[in-house]
């Protein structure tokens, strides 16, 4: 490349540094590529976070996920706007100016056993349980083929954009970096949306030195908690003992020179859109007591049926609380809304029906007349129905027992407009670094223990509830979905050494 197209290059980036967080970024913007598993969603997520951005520097944005671009259930109306019929709402779905959505086509036989990889190994690996962690070769070599077959479809695709920022999201697609980032032009940075578990674990086991070389191909690299940052240090630097790592700056740099930097970046929601469907969805929110024959108060859950959701503790917490607390039978409900993973195997299978089991003993357990205190509500319910139940909540239980952040605590927390409500929430969860003044914390593991805060969240007055619910809404405003998106990118332009 040309050193004027070099300083070109460098110039745009560093005008950057002069932005205040609060505006839309003021630079020329390359091309972005974004590669992510489970597909971008639909409205209220990361496009809709981009699409102002986009159409303002009049770029454009490559979307490539392995699951097809769902229709928009539900889109709250533009500010102003409150009188459109839920129908008229449903028969929307979110257009993107300057976005392309790609599903590449890759064999059904990779598909399985990448997906086997990450449910019986990957994902608990990376969530601190290797005891659970089942490793298979064959599976090994699924993982990697579709990773080099998702980089080379989107090199491909992207061959006419020069200079690019490819942006990666979701540690089962993490390889695809290895071949991205061997490419000139490229700015290449990824969000690690899981927990990074400790070196000690992620340096025993397989394929632990292939994701760290993968995620060091990055210039930059986002974490949710500092905790993941530093264990993703320890770790490089026990498999490259001659990397110079910065702990302070959190950049790690090669004996060549190559630079990644780390940052840690908790992602935001899309606050407005959660308000703004906690004010449509309010009369069916009203209907739900009628509807389910609810008691006086609710604790909610809303999971996906995953071991390190902690449904199980939850489950024995619950049922040390209606064995303590026999004047509380009927008081209350407990309503569990578990979404099941797609195609679980092995373990997922049997956590699925350990579930079921548990609440079904309970149920027979505690059963009086008319009333049983769980209500068990199996699939997914869309953003509508959800910001339904989460103002029908007394309280809302997350009790991660590992967890990247658990995005659940904060769309109950901005769909309670009435200030109101409680979170009792797993310290294990990524979330609790940000939400800890307002939640009823627990240790997931320590039934007596989330008993104890349930019942205190329970028996919580309104001023008490008004008081911690303010904290929460204060912490989940200054870190919005747009602002959080915009500074990855921000930051990613303006990573030290930012050169093509």
């Amino acid at each position: 490349m040309s050193s004027i197209v070099q300083s070109r290059m460098q110039a745009r980036a560093q005008s950057a540094l002069s932005v205040p967080q609060s505006e839309e970024l003021e630079l020329a913007l390359p091309s972005v590529s974004v590669i992510s598993y489970s597909g971008p969603g639909g409205v209220g997520g990361v496009p809709a976070s981009l699409a102002p951005m986009v159409k303002r520097l009049n770029t454009r944005v490559n979307w490539y996920a392995l699951t097809e671009q769902p229709q928009a259930d539900f889109t709250p109306p533009s500010e102003g706007n409150g009188r459109l019929s839920v129908k008229q709402q449903k028969a929307q779905s979110p257009t993107y100016f300057g976005f392309s959505f790609h599903k590449p086509t890759l064999p059904e036989r990779l598909m399985d056993g990448h997906r086997r990889f990450c449910q019986s190994y990957l994902s608990p690996l990376l969530h601190g349980f290797p005891e659970r962690a089942i490793f298979d070769q064959e599976d090994w070599k699924s993982f990697k083929h579709l990773n080099e077959l998702m980089a080379s479809h989107c090199l491909i695709a992207n061959s006419d954009s020069y200079p690019s920022l490819f942006w990666l999201h979701d540690y089962q697609l993490s390889l695809a970096s290895m071949l991205i980032g061997s490419q000139a032009g490229i700015l290449l940075s990824q969000f690690w949306h899981v927990p990074f578990p400790s070196a000690k674990i992620i340096t025993a086991y397989p394929c632990g030195k292939e994701l760290v070389e993968a995620l060091l191909q990055n210039r930059l690299v986002g974490f949710h908690t500092k905790d993941y940052a530093e264990n993703f240090m320890d770790a490089a630097q026990f498999f490259y003992p001659e990397l110079e790592v910065d702990r302070l700056a959190m950049t790690l740099i090669s004996e060549r020179g190559k630079r990644t930097k780390l940052s840690v970046m908790p992602l935001g929601i899309d606050v407005p859109y959660w308000q703004n469907l906690a004010r449509i969805s309010k009369p069916y929110s009203e209907a739900l007591a009628f509807k389910h024959d609810l008691a006086p108060q609710v604790i909610l859950g809303v999971d996906r049926l995953e071991s390190n959701k902690g449904i199980l503790e939850r489950l024995q917490g619950l049922k040390h609380l209606l064995s303590n607390k026999p004047e509380w039978h009927k008081r209350f409900h407990f309503v569990q809304i578990a979404q099941e993973v797609k195609e679980p195997s092995g373990e997922l299978k049997e956590y699925t029906e350990a579930v079921e089991r548990k609440i079904a003993i309970i149920n027979n357990e505690f059963a009086k007349e008319n009333w049983s205190p769980i209500i068990y509500i199996k699939g997914s319910l869309n953003h509508e129905e959800l910001a339904a139940w989460y103002q029908k909540a007394s309280v809302l239980s997350v009790n991660s027992t590992a967890d990247g952040l658990n995005l659940v605590a904060k769309e109950f927390v901005a769909a309670r407009e009435d200030e109101q409500g409680a979170l009792v929430l797993s310290k294990n969860a990524g979330v609790s670094r940000e939400l800890s003044h307002g939640a009823y914390l627990v240790d997931p593991n320590d039934a007596a223990g989330l008993s104890s805060q349930l019942f205190n969240a329970l028996t919580a007055d309104a001023e008490e509830n008004h008081r911690r619910m303010l904290s929460l809404r204060h912490a989940i405003g200054w870190n919005q979905l747009h602002s959080w998106a915009q500074g990855f990118l921000r930051e990613t332009l303006t990573t030290e050494e930012n050169k093509f």
